[in-house]
């Protein structure tokens, strides 16, 4: 059961005659742990750059769109997201809506909003689901679309609606200097970037009513939301080494009102040295590897978590399926089941046994070796069980229960600690009675 928050569109808002293009655009809804369980996990700290989240150096992406958007637009999103490849070591292979398996899988539409799995946690979505998100009301050129309206001898105040009207009768009139931001911003994200704002120190926020109403008003985001995309710091490791880089694509606009010290800035609609120094640096050219890079392992070629009552034994038996493998460093791997309710939220553990992190939950340790491939439960040796007694889950009447499978790493060298690099969970699953 994930649950995806995207950003809802006003549907009547008015458009001044002087400042056509200042309609609420969406913001940049991109964040790791909000299509989990409701009692979700996050990475916690946060930067510049997740690299326990980057694709491998020298990678070629397959990326597709979903269903929708012209071949005008399309076009326009793949010249602006290859701006990117002039500096990294990777590669956007855009191949065609059919395509059976993809990296990153783009919607184009109205109502989603602006938003991008962070790097390799686009595998923890499913191939027939979108990794990123472009609200493709908000790419118009609304200045031409209002000049258009005026032609008709429509006078001021113009709705949204109106705009979709126009749109739709004259289609493929973009706001090209916002699309390019936006599309470089996102498409950063899916690199495994992360908002500049985050840099641990760089922004005084004034955390008041007027901040979160401000949000609240113009993206629709709750204070949870405002905390966790605008306000929360980057632990100094995610920062690479780099300095505070106020002219990077990944940095939100900011008001002086929302500031203590008045700081303020406008959007960036280029790449800015830092972003093309930082993103070279994750993705070298002409290097197997990046002197940045950390343990990490990807989870691929996941199956279906089975899940089995053992009377004999009095337990849930849990043999999730996939393939790990490891790149060049070393580090300590944990399989972890979680017990939620069919609401999504997590059950809470009465002892220190079976938990983790508060819930109920069994787990399992590994050390995996640099650069191997391991299968798990993908023959008729089982060679990964997780078992949790029926006595450690509490009494659910006639509800039923999901499990929710993550695969966690240790970065013991850097102290970086409990990295999610995988989660699934399964459907709704009756409970023995």
């Amino acid at each position: 059961m994930k649950k995806v928050l995207f950003l809802a569109i006003i549907s009547m808002f008015f458009i001044s005659q002087s400042k056509a293009q200042d309609f609420p655009r969406p913001g940049c809804s991109s964040a790791i742990g909000q299509w989990m369980l409701k009692k979700k996990d996050t990475l916690g700290d946060r930067g510049v750059g997740d690299n326990y989240h980057m694709w491998d150096n020298a990678t070629a992406l397959k990326v597709k769109f979903m269903a929708g958007g012209s071949k005008v637009l399309r076009d326009k999103v793949k010249q602006y997201a290859k701006e990117w490849e002039k500096h990294a070591n990777i590669t956007f292979d855009f191949v065609t809506d059919g395509s059976a398996f993809t990296d990153l899988r783009i919607k184009l539409g109205k109502g989603y909003g602006h938003n991008s799995a962070v790097g390799t946690e686009s595998k923890f979505r499913k191939q027939n689901e979108q990794t990123m998100n472009f609200d493709t009301l908000y790419f118009a050129d609304a200045d031409y679309y209002i000049a258009s309206l005026k032609r008709k001898g429509i006078n001021p105040p113009y709705n949204l609606n109106q705009l979709i009207s126009e749109m739709r009768a004259d289609p493929n009139h973009w706001n090209e200097k916002e699309l390019k931001r936006v599309v470089m911003h996102e498409f950063g994200h899916a690199l495994g970037l992360l908002h500049e704002q985050s840099y641990p120190g760089a922004i005084n926020w004034k955390k008041t009513d007027s901040v979160y109403k401000y949000y609240r008003e113009t993206q629709g985001w709750d204070k949870s939301k405002v905390d966790f995309n605008v306000f929360e710091m980057s632990n100094q490791f995610y920062t690479n080494g780099t300095e505070y880089d106020p002219k990077s694509i990944m940095h939100y606009s900011i008001a002086a009102w929302q500031t203590t010290d008045g700081y303020s800035m406008q959007d960036n609609y280029e790449l800015s040295e830092g972003d093309k120094t930082l993103i070279a640096a994750l993705y070298p050219k002409g290097k197997k590897e990046s002197s940045l890079a950390v343990p990490k392992v990807d989870v691929t070629n996941v199956g279906d978590i089975k899940v089995m009552s053992d009377m004999q034994r009095g337990g849930l038996v849990i043999t999730p399926s996939f393939d790990v493998k490891t790149n060049s460093k070393i580090g300590e791997v944990y399989f972890v089941a979680r017990i939620a309710d069919e609401d999504g939220y997590y059950l809470k553990a009465e002892t220190d046994y079976y938990n983790w992190g508060g819930a109920v939950a069994t787990y399992r340790k590994a050390v995996l070796l640099p650069n191997k491939k391991i299968s798990y439960n993908k023959s008729s040796v089982k060679n990964l069980e997780l078992f949790i007694p029926f006595d450690r889950l509490p009494q659910m009447g006639d509800k039923k229960i999901i499990i929710a499978f993550a695969v966690y790493l240790d970065d013991i060298k850097n102290k970086q600690m409990n990295k999610l690099m995988y989660f699934s969970t399964t459907t709704p699953l009756e409970l023995p009675k």
